[in-house]
């Protein structure tokens, strides 16, 4: 399995085994809570040890105890329909807090390698002050193109309130998307223009508890935007698509503020096992302040997790996005999008582009294995998946018959409470595609 990054790895110890005497006390689980305790109590042998699988002690034979704490050598590797293959190395720091042996921050380097963006460096350090709380820290530099340096914030108990709260300052150029044309039927496979997207600003978001399950999301970000060539030469878009070119390389300014009425009874934020996520939003973009352009974004959209048994083996996961936007013309890559991160994992990301899209994803999880690392639970997991959806300029032009449909498959290496590395291979119309990268689709 390839290892990424390893974005939240260590943001929690999993504590409070469930035993009894020598032997393992049997619960049918009736809660989330309880669900969790199933979960850690299948990691543990009869007597009470942690369960060390094969992958356990693969990492543990070339892992180092430092005086500053565990340094582990990871490989890492990412890909997908743009870029292809990216290859390397990231050195796996965790130091401890005290004699607790809790740990407090991780250091994550790391060196790779692409035939498109040449050597990549990368600094990651994450901080934890507590098991809820945690500081991202991300600065990167590719030979060709691509940079990037961030700060994330984010509390689930803001001040002791209840209200979840993330801050994102960051300035980003990706070098990974494509533009193939507008809609359906006019954009074709062969009209590929690679560039890269240069993004400068920062997203504040706060959900309000307003009686459980139920939020008041606000959301605010400001960032200026342009796109600046990308890293394959071959494609350029300002040769295939002129006439756009040169108004989307200017700084356009974003000044967007979402409201959202949001139900969660999810049992985890970041890897949820059971409960239903929905949610009806409406994103403001207005010129009195600050922004370029004067639209709305509309947006409906329903998680729902099935636990059967609720013993986490086979979970059965949907996703259903409908979103449109209304307004002034916009750059495209302010458009909604449909492709390989935004929904259908068989094309490259951008594949499709409108006004607006509906698009649907059903999984089915099933967890092969389940082992201790580390303290904490990894699982092996073979997800056969199907991803459809389609863009359209107007809610009216929605038709049933032109949905683009990806059978796929993903196999997975799930470390929680917070880390998911996967391979995915999807299937469609215009041929296959692998992707391996960090985290569920949704």
């Amino acid at each position: 399995m390839f290892f990424l990054s390893l974005p939240s790895f260590v943001a929690a110890e999993i504590k409070d085994r469930v035993l009894e005497g020598n032997e393992m006390r049997r619960i049918e689980p009736e809660t989330k809570e309880a669900v969790r305790l199933t979960v850690e109590r299948s990691t543990m042998t009869a007597d009470g040890q942690p369960d060390n699988g094969l992958l356990a002690k693969a990492i543990g034979a070339i892992t180092l105890n430092t005086p500053l704490g565990v340094l582990v050598p990871f490989p890492i590797a990412d890909s997908n329909k743009d870029l292809g293959l990216s290859i390397g190395i990231m050195p796996l720091l965790a130091l401890n807090k005290n004699e607790s042996g809790e740990i407090k921050s991780v250091i994550l380097p790391s060196v790779s390698w692409n035939k498109y963006l040449g050597g990549t460096y990368t600094y990651r350090h994450f901080i934890f002050p507590d098991e809820k709380r945690f500081f991202i820290f991300r600065a990167s530099k590719s030979d060709h193109v691509e940079e990037e340096l961030m700060a994330y914030y984010y509390t689930p108990d803001l001040w002791g309130t209840g209200i979840r709260a993330s801050w994102e300052p960051k300035h980003w150029v990706n070098g990974k998307p494509s533009f193939y044309g507008y809609g359906l039927m006019d954009s074709r496979r062969g009209g590929r223009a690679n560039y890269a997207l240069d993004i400068t600003g920062e997203e504040l978001i706060i959900d309000f508890p307003v009686f459980k399950p139920f939020f008041v999301n606000l959301t605010h970000s400001f960032f200026v935007d342009r796109i600046v060539p990308g890293p394959v030469n071959k494609g350029e878009f300002k040769n295939i698509y002129p006439e756009l070119y040169g108004e989307a390389s200017k700084h356009s300014s974003f000044h967007l503020n979402r409201l959202a009425i949001v139900y969660d009874d999810t049992d985890h934020l970041y890897l949820p096992t059971i409960g239903t996520y929905a949610s009806a939003s409406v994103t403001y973009s207005n010129k009195a302040f600050g922004s370029d352009f004067e639209y709305r974004t509309y947006a409906f959209q329903m998680k729902n997790y099935y636990n059967f048994r609720e013993e986490s083996r086979f979970i059965t996961a949907v996703h259903c996005l409908l979103q449109y936007q209304r307004g002034d013309d916009l750059p495209f890559y302010a458009m909604v999008k449909l492709g390989e991160s935004t929904g259908l994992r068989s094309v490259g990301d951008g594949r499709y582009t409108g006004r607006g899209k509906f698009m649907v994803t059903v999984e089915e999880r099933i967890r092969l294995s389940r082992s201790n690392l580390f303290n904490f639970i990894n699982e092996i997991e073979l997800a056969p998946f199907l991803d459809l959806g389609e863009v359209f300029d107007r809610p009216s032009d929605f038709r049933g018959r032109d949905l683009v449909y990806a059978p796929g498959i993903s196999a997975r290496l799930v470390i929680r409470p917070q880390f998911v590395a996967t391979v995915d291979l999807a299937f469609g119309k215009e041929g296959s595609n692998t992707l391996v990268k960090v985290g569920y689709p949704f």
